[in-house]
């Protein structure tokens, strides 16, 4: 299977739920933990809640954002317990689980894709879920519905195993899909924002001192259905006309 998975921790803020986590992920055979503003991860306490996942928590990478931590994955799955509002689609842990892998077996291109995990407290903020594609939720008692973040992790990884594992479709219904299908990169994507921002204020359409939600809202839009990297840079490459317009073409008399 041409999937990649894996799991960025963002914001935690006791060492021990990093260990947690990584014994989690590799319980279901993942091998990679992003952490993104994160406490330290090699305490005591975090190699004790590791129980033997030692090598996956020393591997893990540090980094400053969440945009860097997810520059080369072409799908990020936020997670949450509670609404937000202007978000991205919200689905069943399987359901995005499964997704995936139908995702996967489109194409023979590789495919990564972030299961994002927020602090322990708030969870994601709007401008970090703005960063996802999708948004999952895990059903839980409406009357009790906090989960450790160890807890969700373990969750996420078990369906996302599972549906790696026994998840199946008739490839004959896929010989016409191709891999110019597969979305862009986050990085590809955050250029592409950058890009469109300038333009918006450079032309007066955005006022950047009373931007409202307009930027949220073309995030939640092109976040819905992320387009591949072909799209992507069809729609850059008209952005750029746009900033430096090419003389019109004479017609010959």
């Amino acid at each position: 299977m041409n999937l990649q998975l894996v799991f960025v921790l963002v914001g935690t803020t006791h060492s021990g739920n990093i260990g947690a986590a990584a014994r989690a992920i590799k319980n279901m055979g993942f091998t990679e933990l992003r952490l993104v503003d994160c406490c330290a991860h090699l305490t005591q306490d975090a190699i004790a809640r590791a129980s033997g996942a030692n090598a996956l928590l020393q591997q893990a990478i540090r980094y400053q954002t969440l945009d860097e931590a997810v520059a080369d994955c072409q799908a990020v799955i936020g997670t949450s317990a509670r609404d937000r509002h202007l978000s991205v689609p919200v689905m069943a842990c399987r359901n995005v689980a499964e997704e995936l892998v139908f995702e996967a077996q489109r194409t023979s291109e590789s495919i990564r894709a972030a299961m994002v995990f927020g602090r322990e407290r708030s969870g994601l903020s709007n401008e970090e879920m703005d960063r996802c594609t999708r948004l999952l939720r895990i059903p839980c008692n409406p009357d009790f519905s906090s989960l450790n973040l160890g807890a969700a992790v373990q969750v996420v990884a078990y369906e996302c195993a599972q549906a790696l594992h026994s998840f199946s479709v008739d490839t004959s219904s896929l010989s016409d899909t191709s891999d110019d299908d597969i979305g862009a990169t986050g990085e590809a994507m955050q250029h592409f924002y950058d890009q469109l921002y300038r333009i918006m204020v450079n032309t007066g359409f955005l006022d950047p001192d009373n931007p409202k939600q307009l930027m949220r809202r073309i995030r939640r839009y092109f976040e819905r259905n992320r387009p591949s990297s072909k799209e992507i840079n069809i729609f850059r490459g008209i952005l750029s006309a746009t900033e430096k317009p090419f003389p019109p073409k004479k017609k010959e008399p």
